[in-house]
This record gives structure tokens, sequence and C-alpha cells, in this order.
């Protein structure tokens, strides 16, 4: 099966890697030098102090040829590809953002078929052709909308798993997309502030409560419901990488934009009156950190 990974960041360089175990694979790269690098060397994957490396085709032209298109980039970088895509045929297209900020743009796309999706693994992009696999998760997808067309080009994914990057389907992309949410609204803008490792949120108790005050806010803005085991939820992604850093703290660290609009910003515009002090000063004080 023939697939296309646009964007060649850390998740796109992981997928690309993983998927050309069993696909015919091209990664459209932002910049034709990466391309390069990644057509003469392949893309390089570390894993627990191994390296293996898979040959996959990259270019910088945006043909988007594929019957199935995986979009990696942040989401502010979508509206130009997004732009490239009302204008193709009928195919498969699965969303992988943080936040939902990205979701009221799906609407001009519906002449696809469209999958939303969460990606748990740890990716650390090392260079243009070296990814760092740091933490194994699911991909997990979901319909955007009921489709009146039977989805078959997907079914390869779904039964031909591939070892250490397992892919499932989920029914409501909703919930999955809101529960995702929670855990990038908490531990994102926290770690990227206060300049700590996901860890240090739990084993610090001044930056716990400030961690559960924050997830209070966000799953009431939300209407989220289960509320204890939310909370377990997000506590134990923060205990898996309690090593890691954030992408909002590599961002800032990289003095990158960050995806708070996404983020943040989309729970503040969906916040309808509610109290939300925490979110608010947390999202004006990356919107500071950006400028600076």
């Amino acid at each position: 099966m023939e697939i296309g990974v646009i964007g060649a960041g850390s998740l796109g360089l992981l997928y690309a890697y993983y998927l050309s175990k069993k696909h015919k694979v091209t990664l459209y790269t932002k910049r034709q030098e990466q391309a390069d690098q990644i057509n003469n060397l392949g893309i390089q994957m570390v894993k627990e102090n191994s390296y293996h490396t898979a040959n996959v085709c990259a270019t910088s032209e945006t043909i988007y040829k594929e019957s199935i298109l995986i979009i990696t980039v942040k989401q502010y970088h979508l509206e130009t590809i997004i732009n490239h895509l009302k204008k193709l045929s009928s195919r498969t297209i699965v969303f992988l953002q943080n936040g939902m900020g990205h979701v009221s743009q799906l609407a001009s796309l519906l002449h696809h078929r469209v999958f939303v999706g969460i990606a748990e693994h740890g990716a650390l992009k090392v260079n243009e052709h070296i990814v760092h696999h740091t933490g194994e998760g699911f991909t997990k997808l979901a319909l955007y909308q009921d489709q009146v067309e039977p989805i078959h080009d997907l079914s390869l994914l779904r039964n031909e798993q591939i070892n250490h990057f397992p892919i499932v389907f989920l029914p409501e992309w909703e919930k999955m997309l809101k529960e995702k949410l929670i855990v990038n609204a908490t531990i994102n803008p926290l770690t990227a502030l206060l300049r700590v490792k996901n860890g240090e949120l739990l084993t610090n108790k001044y930056y716990k409560k400030l961690f559960y005050e924050l997830f209070e806010e966000v799953i009431l803005i939300l209407g989220m419901e289960d509320k204890d085991k939310l909370w377990d939820h997000v506590c134990g992604i923060c205990t898996s990488t309690s090593e890691n850093e954030s992408s909002m703290l590599r961002d800032i660290h990289h003095q990158r934009k960050t995806e708070i609009d996404s983020i943040l910003g989309y729970l503040i515009l969906n916040a309808n009156g509610k109290s939300i002090p925490h979110v608010s000063f947390l999202f004006t004080a990356i919107k500071g950190i950006e400028v600076r």
C-alpha cells in the first residue's frame, strides 16, 4: 500500500520509519535539503541504544499522490496543506495533531475520508534523518464523520500490525480527542512554563497542586465526567513519561512557536464564561514567552 506522510519532524520521521516496514512510504518535507539527506542516508531510528535504518523516499514537492495521507505537522502549519488537500480527488486523510484547534478546518475536506488520531509515542528528532523513539504507545484513530462509502483502504493498517507500533480504531472521535487534549493542556503548558520534565509535576507537591487545579478547569470546560478516572489517566501519562520533556518545553528551548493556540486557546474559546484563571494565566504566559 502507498502511504504519504506529510511533515518530517519527530513524529513524521517516526511514522515514516515504522510504516515503511510493510508499505511504500513517501515522506513530504518542507525543505529539499532534508529530503536529500533522507534519500541518501535513510531514516535512522534510535531506541534503547540500538540503531535501525529504513529506506524511505522523501521529497519537498507537494504532489500528495498516495491514496492514504498522514498529516503530522503542527496545527499552525495546516492551512497551506489543507488548501492543497481540497483540490485532490477523494482519498483517506489522517490528521495527527495536538489539541483540537484544527477540527473546525476539517469540514472543508469531507469529499475525502477523514480520520483524526492521536499519537501516544514519544519521539525526539535528533537531526534531519535521525529520530529517537523515546516511548512506545498506541496510534488511536477515529472516523471524523460517518461516511457513506465503506472504508477499505485502512484495513491493512488495522489487520497487519507492526511490532512496537500498534494502531487501534475507536468509535468516538470527539471523546478520543478530548481525553488527549486534557493531557496536552495540563502537562505541556505547565512543564513549559516551569521548565521541568514531566515527572516533576507529580514529585513536587507545589507543582502537583497547580497540576490538579489546572486539570479541574480543563475538564470543566470540556464537560467531561469520570473525574477520578481521567485524573488517574493524566497522572499515568505523566509517570510513564517522567523523564521526558514535553513538546511545548522543547519548542520553547529551541525558540520555536508552540501549539498553545490549538490547546489552551481552543479551551478559552469554548469556556462559555466559566472561571478559568489557571488556563487564562498559562495561555498568556506562554504567548508572552513566544513574543520574547
